[in-house]
């Protein structure tokens, strides 16, 4: 039985992480929930020169490893407030000599941030793998904020090497978009809340995906067979009146058994936006959609208003391991969202139900793909 650290690169389109893993730490269940987006290679003799953005060194667990010293004032904090109990992850935080401590409290798990040396200790507590893939996420969305990548708020469809991006306000319908892609249409799941866009040097983007835990309205679990079972929904279940397309009262949704029922896009792809669609779906008969209207530079508004930042919100400041350099890309963000303007874009209103008939052929491809 080995007693020495695992020591791994994890990749995300040029951002690097190393990871250094303690026998026993009990990474693996968020390693499986990475994979999708992010590659995890054994480490080996780097001759690019490429710094990462941070070491992990990841502890197997120990209720007392990373506390701060005793009698330190700790103040409270959430990695992330969400309307859902199941994604909020409230903290207690502390600064001791440069250092930040960070204990979440709901599974123990201790982060020990050391920006001098580049490291961030862990400790993943009971239960702890997702504390450890929200400060993943969190990392890596940053660093590649810092290098001039622009993240929209956007579920995005892959097929045949390129993407449709569905973007729009939370409670918009952009999961059942997406998923009747997928279901009716041939497409693979490239990302289910942020697609992250990039500027090449000819001028030209490309999108990917980024791995986040299906959180879903009850309208579009119940569209889908299997998918009442995946979330845990029985049969009796009968949601508050005016909930079946609406934000609230959203399941998580295991997302091993998601990714068999909805398969997702190759790890690593970066692909050219073919279509962008808007929908707002709601009550309603048949569902209509139609080309988005207005002049090329509303339709840039339009998409920059659904731009968003790990940098920005309450909770965007729960460790201070990386700075804001934000603004040094302000101009290729904004050539970006210029960019996809240009793009065929649609409005889709109605119930979501999407079939060969009232879908646009730069959509549908040739044939609807019967399930």
């Amino acid at each position: 039985m080995t007693t020495r650290p695992t020591a791994l690169w994890l990749d995300f389109h040029g951002t690097r992480l190393d990871l250094e893993v303690a026998p026993g730490a009990g990474v693996e269940d968020a390693l499986a929930f990475l994979a999708t987006h992010l590659t995890a290679e054994e480490a080996k003799p780097d001759e690019t020169g490429r710094e990462p953005v941070a070491a992990l060194r990841v502890h197997a667990p120990d209720p007392e490893r990373l506390a701060p010293p005793a009698g330190t004032v700790q103040e409270d904090i959430y990695l992330r407030k969400s309307a859902s109990e199941f994604f909020t992850v409230p903290a207690r935080r502390a600064e001791v000599d440069g250092r930040e401590y960070l204990e979440c409290t709901k599974t123990g798990t201790r982060f020990l941030f050391d920006r001098a040396a580049r490291v961030i200790e862990v400790t993943l507590g009971a239960g702890g793998h997702m504390d450890l893939v929200e400060l993943v996420r969190d990392l890596v969305l940053k660093h590649q904020e810092n290098t001039g990548a622009a993240v929209l708020h956007a579920t995005a469809a892959y097929r045949d090497g390129e993407a449709v991006l569905i973007t729009g306000a939370k409670g918009a319908g952009k999961s059942t978009v997406l998923l009747e892609l997928v279901e009716h249409f041939g497409y693979q799941v490239l990302s289910g809340d942020k697609t992250v866009l990039y500027e090449l040097p000819d001028g030209s983007v490309v999108a990917a995906g980024w791995p986040d835990y299906p959180h879903l309205g009850y309208g579009t679990v119940a569209k889908y067979p299997g998918l009442r079972e995946i979330a845990g929904i029985g049969d009796d279940y009968v949601p508050a009146e005016g909930h079946a397309f609406s934000p609230v009262g959203k399941f998580a949704v295991d997302p091993l058994p998601f990714r068999e029922r909805f398969p997702s896009a190759p790890v690593g792809v970066r692909v050219p936006v073919a279509a962008i669609l808007h929908p707002a779906i709601g009550p309603g008969e048949r569902t209509v959609v139609e080309p988005l209207a207005g002049s090329r530079e509303a339709r840039a508004e339009v998409l920059r208003a659904n731009v968003e930042s790990a940098f920005d919100g309450a909770n965007a400041g729960w460790h201070h391991y990386l700075d804001d350099g934000r603004a040094a890309h302000t101009a290729r963000v904004k050539r970006i969202t210029d960019n996809l303007a240009g793009v065929p874009a649609w409005t889709l209103t109605g119930p979501g139900d999407l079939t060969a008939e009232n879908t646009p052929a730069a959509i549908a491809g040739p044939a609807e793909v019967a399930r």
